[in-house]
């Protein structure tokens, strides 16, 4: 992971779920945060605070951009995390 990805996952993924474990044993596999890097139709490559990469449904907050941050479950993006800039 990057430098600059470090620093927005401490700020913006709060919480050590990640999307290639099988479940959290604090959280049971809910509400993990990504950032969306690819978009195809209902489907969005995203990327975890670990850097975990996996196909998202994205069809219940659509539209979706790219370097959006979304909030999972199961394999579906339920939610939208607004990120403020520090400064």
């Amino acid at each position: 992971m990057s430098d600059a990805m470090a620093a927005i996952a401490s700020e913006t993924f709060p919480g050590g779920c990640r999307l290639d474990h099988d479940g959290c044993v604090v959280c049971a596999d809910a509400g993990i945060p990504v950032r969306v890097l690819a978009v195809t139709g209902d489907d969005a490559l995203c990327e975890d605070a670990f850097g975990a990469q996996a196909s998202i449904a994205v069809e219940l907050v659509a539209p979706v951009t790219i370097g959006e941050v979304l909030v999972t479950h199961g394999g579906v993006a339920i939610g939208r995390v607004e990120t403020r800039v520090m400064g």
